[in-house]
């Protein structure tokens, strides 16, 4: 966005101090406060010697403006520019009609692969919110990775074996039914695992029990397999329908049970390296000098554990892949499982360990679906989505207009969960709050959503068409600078994204973005201007309305046309 203008004050810069243009440009930036500058150059990355604060007066008062560059002025160690406010808006309202989807997107990550592994659903049990953060975050990181010139390759990792398919296979001929099992699959499943859960407390017999059948399935056997396997793909098929729900694409759907020969050679390195100690014919990895603790990788029957899974699976992944980094994305509750990995990775001398990342999150907390029960991902939908819809029918006059009503509310519902979750950093707990998320006003989903609406009736009922030449001189407002300017930023604010992976920053910038244009929305008039007024702002508001979308779309949620 500024590349042409941070070059031309880097070339004259570099001839003032006797510094690479390169370096100069790299410590020129968008500040923080716009009434400074459109962009200031901060002398203290530039590890010159001297008074930083002196320098900067002296670089302000030899700075040769231009026809561009309309003043130059010291603040402290800083030099802040001003740039032709003609010149200046009309480069970002072209740029980012030219760039359109792709507005704000590098190329920085061309020629490399990364692969994000998220949602990580365990097969047979309800879809919850904690894999929807998982699901909502890993997909935000793929895109964004994307947008930044990366083949990003998306992989779910379902939770499909161990022990406890053993107790369900158990719990399945007691309390199941095929009837039930066909409707519904992976909510009869889950009622089956809480009935078998609860008569093992009573019975600890029926543990033992489940060791020896997942033995059995570890061990091959065809028959215990083959209800396994019938349990495994009924319930992908009801993830499937979850994910399209939500727009989530795997590249790769992969699963604990689909580690081969990977995981008998990480068992094998692990033997090489002297890691693996013996406990009561258990075999545990010691990671206590690291202040890791101790990992089990086999139990005292030969069975395996995640963590043996998990390398052989980093193993096969590289093989197959050769990617240059993968991120795990999972609950900040798994840290130190995952600090664990990752440093048994490095202890037995992986080359490509560093190529390893953990993404992590916090909690929900006062989860419940409006009747007040326990909530997973299909409840909280379809209540939101039911709000939502009522919100649009007390609006007749709009309500008429919306082509697919129940796709809207829909979309609306899960725009209300999606930004409430992304409204602060990651690794934060948060309440869930439905009478906040299902508000149209205020720091919300929908209200995004409505001010991008808002825009696209505009562009509708206007009788002057987009005119990338529009005299953008006209925009002359303070409302009107404030909203181009804003739109200058989203690349910055996709840069930062990339480099802190938390989608909060998108959001806020969306919501501030917003606001501007809803103050705007009373004063700035496009309806029943002069033509050349009404092109100018009809540039700048439809500017913004790709901005807005480009920012939804990047959190994963589809930008709506009418409500």
């Amino acid at each position: 966005m500024y590349e042409n203008f941070k070059s031309e004050i880097a070339t004259q810069i570099s001839a003032l101090l006797g510094v690479s243009a390169d370096i100069i440009e790299l410590a020129i930036e968008v500040p923080k406060v716009a009434t400074l500058g459109d962009l200031a150059l901060t002398l203290s990355r530039l590890r010159l010697k001297g008074n930083p604060v002196q320098l900067a007066q002296k670089l302000a008062s030899e700075f040769q403006l231009s026809a561009t560059i309309t003043a130059a002025t010291a603040a402290g160690p800083y030099v802040n520019f001003r740039i032709d406010r003609t010149t200046l808006t009309r480069s970002v309202l072209q740029a980012v009609h030219t760039a359109g989807s792709q507005y704000g997107w590098t190329s920085e990550g061309a020629g490399k692969r990364v692969i994000v592994e998220f949602s990580l659903p365990n097969i047979a049990k309800p879809f919850h919110v904690g894999h929807l953060r998982s699901t909502i975050i890993g997909n935000f990181i793929r895109k964004l990775y994307k947008a930044n010139g990366w083949e990003a390759i998306s992989m779910n990792y379902l939770g499909d074996w161990g022990k406890q398919y053993g107790l369900l296979a158990i719990g399945f001929e007691r309390f199941g039914s095929e009837e039930q099992l066909v409707a519904d699959p992976i909510k009869h499943l889950y009622d089956v695992y809480v009935k078998i859960n609860k008569a093992a407390e009573e019975d600890p017999t029926i543990h033992d029990a489940a060791r020896t059948y997942f033995k059995k399935m570890e061990d091959g056997d065809e028959e215990v397999l083959g209800l396994w396997k019938r349990f495994r793909s009924l319930s992908i098929e009801k993830y499937k329908d979850i994910y399209a729900h939500l727009g989530v694409h795997f590249d790769v759907c992969s699963g604990e049970s689909q580690v081969g020969e990977g995981m008998e050679r990480a068992m094998k390195m692990l033997e090489d390296a002297n890691m693996l100690v013996e406990d009561k014919g258990a075999k545990l990895i010691d990671l206590t000098k690291y202040k890791l603790g101790k990992a089990m990788v086999q139990k005292t029957d030969g069975t395996t554990l995640y963590l043996a899974r998990d390398i052989g699976a980093a193993i096969e992944r590289y093989e197959t892949y050769n990617f240059d980094k993968i991120i795990y994305v999972i609950g900040s509750e798994q840290d130190n499982y995952m600090r664990q990995f990752f440093k048994t990775l490095e202890l037995i001398k992986l080359p490509y360990a560093d190529h390893f990342q953990h993404v992590n999150f916090g909690l929900v907390q006062g989860m419940s679906t409006r009747k007040g029960t326990a909530v997973f991902l299909e409840d909280m939908l379809t209540d939101s989505k039911e709000k939502m819809h009522d919100v649009m029918r007390a609006n007749e006059d709009k309500y008429k207009g919306v082509i697919d009503p129940e796709h809207t509310a829909a979309v609306l519902g899960m725009s209300a969960i999606v930004i409430q979750d992304f409204s602060a950093k990651r690794i934060k707990n948060y309440e869930f709050d439905w009478g906040r998320i299902l508000n149209f006003e205020g720091d919300t989903g929908p209200y995004i959503q409505y001010q991008h609406t808002r825009i696209c009736s505009l562009e509708r009922k206007a009788d002057v068409s987009i005119n990338l030449d529009a005299d953008v001189s006209l925009l002359t407002e303070d409302a009107t600078r404030e909203i181009v300017t804003m739109i200058s930023q989203y690349p910055d604010v996709l840069a930062l994204s990339f480099r802190t992976l938390e989608p909060c920053n998108i959001v806020q910038y969306l919501l501030k973005l917003s606001r501007a244009v809803s103050s705007a929305w009373q004063t700035i008039k496009v309806l029943n201007q002069p033509k050349e007024l009404a092109e100018a702002r009809l540039l700048m508001y439809a500017s913004a309305r790709i901005v807005i979308s480009n920012g939804l779309t990047l959190l994963g949620l589809e930008p709506i046309e009418r409500m």
